[in-house]
């Protein structure tokens, strides 16, 4: 688009320069807007292209063709304009009378001036079109091509399909075009049960018309993989798996359409599809496979379908741009790292049901300012929510036992915690580095198993607050006597 319409921006700018109030500049203010127009008819005719729309009529008139699609749009493919004839040659001068003596012979007439030639055609964007039996065919200016079938196209299964990617399409008529006229319709689409290896690392840019593959149960491993140009596909709605690595780095996708039927994908799947903002995942999805979105940077918008029942290990890793996510109270189970290094997100829901918060699962969270965990979380795993910067406040919940080593390391905004009676070991390093921590308060009456520097470096007046009656078994216990002097009865 942007090669199309460039030259017409620098046409505008050499006009805008030559208008002076010296004179009536009405007719190049016309000429203006009659280009912004022409700008506006061809964006909505490659809209149309993008979105597979027909064209329900083609209607001719005084200026144009008025051409009219499917959702409702318009668009005037102009007639040219005719330049004025040029003006006629001047009379050639006749010849000199002779000298005198015999009369010289009068000199023959000059012969007319040529007359002009016709101006050229006016300049439209969209040079003609061509209207055959099942589409019509539009010559842009710039040489693009562009074919729009007619209404009615798609209701023969014997029509060829109108691919809008020329490379997905040269692929498929190579593999699967079974009658030999160099197209593929819709019927040897739906033929197709599988499509193997053939679009693996090709510079296809999209393959919407995936769907009309009717034929296909499953997207198998690595179908897609590294196909780096591919920017929107929409799977059939026979697909019922997505394979490993299916779309893995395919870094420019920015669309996926996926099927409701799918109810398995693999893992990796989408690792690395870093242009992907948004996705919608089919409502018969169980789990979350291992690093299915790793390192999608540009996702922002996730719906989990409302049966989920399993996050898996490093689903969402490295998904940068993440700051919210619901997940649906069907899910029991989420694996470790979920969640790891990814930066922005702030608000997230834990369901009730989970019973730990694993290994890294919120590692580098860095903005999440606020957690409450669910009454059924019974262990905080290693790193659970280590760096986690901007963690001012924390629910433990009334179940949780274990909390493991270096589960809130480095949580700097963190000024108190409570930890619940449940409580039975507390990790090394566990809340080291909390340097705003001021308050620990901790209801077991006898001292939780504690390991090595578990409340290094806290707030310079940090208390530990213990029941009353557990005070001096607390200042005695293991690693607890280290902490002695900041060990205070709860009461107080």
């Amino acid at each position: 688009m942007k090669h199309i319409l460039a030259p017409l921006f620098a046409t505008f700018a050499l006009l805008l320069a030559s208008c002076t109030t010296e004179y009536d500049d009405s007719e190049l203010r016309n000429e203006i807007e009659s280009l912004r127009q022409q700008i506006k008819d061809v964006e909505t005719l490659l809209n149309a292209s993008q979105n597979n729309l027909t064209i329900t009529s083609v209607e001719e008139s005084e200026e144009g063709f008025i051409v009219t699609f499917s959702d409702g749009s318009t668009i005037l493919v102009k007639h040219g304009t005719n330049g004025k004839d040029g003006a006629d040659g001047k009379d050639g001068e006749k010849g000199a009378d002779g000298e005198k003596g015999a009369d010289g012979a009068d000199g023959a007439d000059g012969k007319d001036g040529v007359d002009g030639k016709d101006g050229k055609d006016g300049e439209t964007l969209i040079e003609s079109i061509i209207i055959g039996e099942t589409g019509v065919t539009f010559i842009l200016t710039s040489g693009k091509t562009v074919i729009i079938p007619l209404e009615g196209y798609y209701d023969s299964a014997e029509a060829p399909i109108h691919f809008l990617d020329n490379t997905t399409k040269v692929l498929c008529v190579m593999e699967w075009d079974t009658d030999g006229d160099q197209e593929l319709s819709y019927k040897e689409a739906a033929a197709v049960e599988d499509i193997g290896l053939l679009f693996q690392g090709s510079k296809i840019v999209a393959f919407r018309e995936l769907q009309y593959f009717t034929g296909l149960a499953s997207i198998p491993a690595k179908a897609f993989y590294n196909c780096t140009e591919l920017k929107a596909i929409s799977l059939p709605e026979s697909a019922q798996n997505i394979g490993e690595e299916a779309f893995a780095y395919c870094e420019r996708l920015e669309e996926v359409a996926l099927p409701e039927g799918i109810s398995t994908i693999e893992k990796n799947a989408f690792k690395y599809c870093e242009k992907l903002e948004k996705i919608i995942l089919p409502t018969v999805l169980k789990e979350l496979p291992y690093q299915l979105f790793y390192g999608c940077y540009a996702l922002t918008d996730v719906t989990l379908p409302a049966g989920l029942e399993i996050i898996g290990e490093r689903a969402f890793e490295n998904c940068t741009s993440l700051k919210e996510i619901i997940i649906p109270t069907s899910v029991a189970k989420i694996e470790d790292y979920a969640f790891y290094k990814c930066y922005l997100l702030d608000t997230i829901n834990l369901p009730e049901g989970i019973q730990s918060i694993p290994t890294g699962c919120f590692y580098n969270c860095e903005a999440l300012p606020q957690l409450t965990l669910p009454e059924s979380v019974t262990y905080i795993g290693d790193y659970a929510l280590r760096n986690c910067y901007a963690l001012g406040e924390v629910h433990l919940g009334s179940k949780v036992a274990t909390i493991d080593d270096y589960a809130f390391y480095n949580c700097t905004a963190l000024e108190e915690i409570l930890l619940p009676e449940s409580v039975t070991s507390i990790g090394a390093w566990s809340f080291s580095n909390c340097s705003a921590l001021a308050s620990v308060v901790c209801e077991p009456t006898s001292p939780p198993l504690l390991h090595i520097h578990a409340f290094d470096k806290n707030a310079s007046q940090r208390l530990i607050y213990v029941p009353a009656e557990s005070l001096d078994a607390y200042k005695q216990a293991d690693v607890w006597s280290g902490y002695a002097e900041s060990i205070v009865a709860l009461e107080e």
